[in-house]
C-alpha cells in the first residue's frame, strides 16, 4: 500500500487556504494500513446497537432471517461509500473537507463537511449512551444493586454515561494512534465475545436451532386486541412449553406501579381479558 502514497513536496503553507489541521499527512506518518481499517470496521459493525436493532426488529414481527439479512446488508451498504471515499484520503494523506474542495469548492464544502460532523456527533452520542448503560449495568452485576425503575431514567445512568464519555474524550484527545491502538486491541474481543454468546446461548438452550426457534415467540407481541373490549395475553415461553410469566394484571397507566403486589392474578395459557379503560398497561410478572 505504501507504494501507492502520494506525498506533496511542495511547500504550500502560505495558502490562505492552509490548515494545520488540514494539511496533507506525510507518507512516512500514515501508519494505517488494510488490518487496521477492517479492525475499525469491526468496531462499527459488532457493537451493541447493533444487537439491539436486530433484537428489535424481530420484537416488531420480523425473524431472524430478515433481520440478520437487514443488519448484513446495511453493514455493506455503509461500508462501499466508507471505502471509496477513505481511499483518496490514504493515497493522497488529505482529510474529508479537502478531498471535498474538488466537488463541492472551497466554500461549498463547509456544508457538507458540517452535516458529517453532525452525524458524527449524533451517532457518537447515541454510541456513549448505550456504553454507559452498558457500564452500569456492570456496576449493578458487580456490586448486587439493583435498579429502582428499569423504565425510568436514574441519576446513576447519567453518572455511567460521563464515565464512558470521558474515556472517550481520552483516546480522541490523544490523537488516531491511541484510537488504532484501541481498534487492535478490541476488534478480536468483541469478534471472540460474539462467538462466545452464541456458544452459551446454544449450549444454555439445548442445541442452535432451539434458540432460532424460540426466537420466533419474539415476532409476536405478547397482548393482542381481538375484537372490540378483547385482548389475549401471550406470554413468552421457555423450551418446555411453560410460560415466563405466571401472572398478570391491569393497571391504569397514571397509577402504574403503584398495586404491583396486590392485582396479580395467575396467568391462564392464552387467556382472555375484558378491556377495563382506554388508557392502561398490561404487566407480567
Amino acid at each position: 500500500m505504501k507504494e501507492e502514497f502520494v506525498q506533496l513536496d511542495q511547500d504550500v503553507s502560505a495558502s490562505p487556504l492552509y490548515s494545520a489541521d488540514l494539511a496533507p499527512v506525510p507518507a512516512a506518518q500514515r501508519t494505517w494500513n488494510t488490518r487496521h481499517l477492517a479492525f475499525v470496521w469491526v468496531g462499527m459493525a459488532v457493537c451493541i446497537p447493533t444487537y439491539m436493532l436486530a433484537s428489535f426488529m424481530i420484537k416488531m414481527g420480523m425473524d431472524w432471517v430478515g433481520a440478520l439479512l437487514v443488519i448484513g446488508l446495511a453493514n455493506l451498504v455503509i461500508t462501499l461509500p466508507m471505502v471509496l471515499n477513505g481511499h483518496a484520503g490514504v493515497k493522497y494523506g488529505i482529510p474529508f473537507p479537502v478531498l471535498g474542495r474538488a466537488a463541492f469548492g472551497i466554500h461549498g464544502i463547509h456544508l457538507p463537511a458540517l452535516l458529517r460532523g453532525l452525524v458524527a456527533c449524533g451517532w457518537f452520542g447515541i454510541q456513549t449512551w448505550v456504553g454507559g448503560l452498558a457500564c452500569y449495568a456492570i456496576w449493578n452485576a458487580a456490586t448486587g444493586s439493583t435498579d429502582p425503575d428499569p423504565t425510568a431514567l436514574n441519576f446513576g445512568e447519567f453518572v455511567a454515561f460521563a464515565v464512558f464519555w470521558f474515556i472517550n474524550m481520552f483516546f480522541v484527545w490523544k490523537g488516531t494512534e491511541s484510537i488504532k491502538w484501541l481498534e487492535e486491541f478490541s476488534a478480536p474481543i468483541l469478534i471472540l465475545m460474539g462467538i462466545a454468546l452464541i456458544i452459551w446461548g446454544t449450549m444454555t438452550a439445548g442445541g442452535f436451532g432451539i434458540v432460532l426457534e424460540q426466537s420466533k415467540q419474539l415476532e409476536r407481541p405478547s397482548v393482542e386486541f381481538l375484537e372490540k373490549n378483547t385482548l389475549s395475553i401471550f406470554p413468552i415461553k421457555d423450551v418446555t412449553g411453560r410460560n415466563k410469566a405466571t401472572a398478570y394484571q391491569i393497571q391504569p397507566s397514571l397509577l402504574l406501579g403503584a398495586f404491583d403486589e396486590i392485582f396479580y392474578r395467575p396467568l391462564m395459557a392464552e387467556e382472555r381479558l375484558f378491556n377495563p379503560s382506554v388508557n392502561f398497561a398490561i404487566l407480567l410478572g
